[in-house]
């Protein structure tokens, strides 16, 4: 309801009301279009909104009279000439080609019971619903974008191992998210268990043969002599021992899926010459076969070895090579990445607690002595520790006794006051992710076989300190 500071005084039975200055400026502000006039239609105020819904300007209107001004078609119609009339609230609506107006005029009354002036609210409706469409289109759209996190959230979940905390695993599954989609080889390169299998799996899984398979090759694995048969199978009596009725090889069975060949770099050249030849012609026969075999396989290779220097060395082809390379991928070591140490780690005891019945925490100390090692086997190494740590801790805490000497040793380097302030920011992160897995302090506390009190007490210390040396 709008309120106003007048003047109201009896002239002759005439009415006037004297608006100031400071109201002019709030009706100024109101979205909807306001024209206020007397009790005999003469109008007194026109505010912006109103100008810009009916298109005339205020001078145009300001001291006429509402009569006069629908009479000669300056004004369609006018609600307020019926509240004077009636003595009541009254709605029009008034459509033409370029809009539709809402008019709605209020009477005010003085203690007698007698206007002294209408406010009459104009609102564009065709505007108001179009503003309504557009809100209900971003809404839609924003639904549709949730939908799409919560799936690619839901298959993310399915990769085992996947952990991405660090900026440097984020580019890489920047790089990965880009690629995806498309058919492109795809190459990627880094040391013995970073994780390369993981990354192929995500490529696969975000891309548009997530559901034909995923079969993945270790090129360093198979015999010499068997290599070609396994690549692009054979044919009845096509060798000595060779299965009745043929066998299918990785190519027919990854057929519009991804063949993810890892440890490309041992391949031996003679199948480096029929591998390139199926890259570029799309196409091979089985051995002993006569018919030719369409090939629709998406590639993803993997090497821990220096390809540059095996070209140089004659033992990769250089075509081959530049075949691959369409799209590199280098996945840091471990010890790049050291943000994703704590995750890993939580991810891999919680695997190990589902497979073996065994709850075991892990000591912030430890996690923080876990941090400082250079992994040179990388997440292999993770894992394989992990397993042992939760087999052989019968107290079901692994504490920085339990971590081997080669691990320990890395302690001496570290100087005490930065070893301190790490190891408070490892518990500091473990708080904040018990709080966010369980909701409350209470379950957070209990689940660190903590006071609430305690957890409490450690977290606003925390928080207070690194919150701000992290801003």
């Amino acid at each position: 309801m709008l309120c106003y500071s007048c003047t109201i005084y009896e002239a002759g039975r005439l009415w006037s009301v004297v608006i100031s200055k400071e109201w002019d400026t709030l009706l100024d502000l109101i979205s909807d279009g306001i024209i206020i006039t007397d009790h005999e239609g003469t109008i007194l105020k026109v505010n912006k909104a109103y100008e810009r819904i009916v298109s005339i300007k205020p001078k145009a209107l300001v001291g006429k009279n509402i009569k006069e001004m629908v009479k000669d078609g300056t004004i369609p119609e006018s609600s307020t000439l019926k509240v004077l009339q009636t003595k009541q609230e009254v709605t029009l609506f008034h459509e033409n080609n370029e809009k539709d107006l809402l008019y709605t005029g209020t009477p005010m009354f003085n203690e007698r019971n007698e206007i002294v002036a209408v406010v009459n609210c104009v609102r564009d409706m065709r505007e108001l619903n179009e503003l309504k469409r557009t809100v209900t289109q971003i809404k839609q759209v924003n639904q549709e974008y949730r939908e799409q996190l919560d799936y690619f959230h839901g298959r993310e979940s399915k990769i085992d191992g996947l952990i991405a905390e660090s900026r440097e695993m984020q580019h890489v599954l920047t790089l990965a998210t880009k690629v995806a989609p498309l058919d492109s080889v795809v190459m990627l390169r880094g040391e013995s268990g970073v994780g390369k299998e993981v990354i192929a799996k995500f490529i696969h899984t975000h891309s548009k043969r997530v559901s034909e398979a995923f079969i993945k090759v270790n090129c360093g694995a198979i015999p010499k002599d068997l290599m070609e048969s396994e690549f692009f199978g054979y044919e009845t009596g096509a060798f000595t021992g060779a299965s009745k009725g043929g066998k299918p090889g990785f190519f027919e069975l990854a057929d519009k899926g991804t063949l993810f060949l890892d440890e490309i770099g041992d391949m031996p050249q003679e199948l480096q010459v029929k591998l390139l030849r199926v890259l570029e012609d799309r196409e091979f026969r089985r051995i002993g076969g006569v018919k030719t075999i369409r090939s629709d396989v998406r590639i993803i290779a993997a090497t821990n070895q220096p390809l540059e220097e095996l070209v140089e060395q004659k033992k990769f082809r250089k075509d081959l090579y530049y075949r691959l390379q369409v799209y590199p991928i280098v996945i840091p070591p471990l010890r790049e990445r050291t943000t994703d140490i704590p995750h890993l780690i939580e991810y891999y005891l919680n695997t190990f607690q589902e497979r073996h019945g065994t709850p075991t925490r892990i000591n912030p100390e430890a996690i923080y002595i876990l941090s400082q090692y250079k992994w040179p086997g990388n997440i292999r190494e993770v894992i394989n520790l992990l397993e042992r740590l939760v087999i052989i801790c019968s107290n079901r805490e692994i504490l920085p006794e339990h971590l081997p000497r080669e691990i320990t040793d890395c302690l001496h380097l570290i100087k005490p006051v930065h070893f301190k302030e790490q190891l408070e920011w490892i518990e500091f992160q473990e708080l904040q992710r018990a709080l966010e897995q369980h909701g409350s302090t209470r379950k957070a506390s209990e689940s660190l076989q903590m006071s609430k009190t305690t957890f409490i007490r450690k977290l606003k210390k925390y928080e207070g300190r690194f919150k701000m040396d992290h801003k």
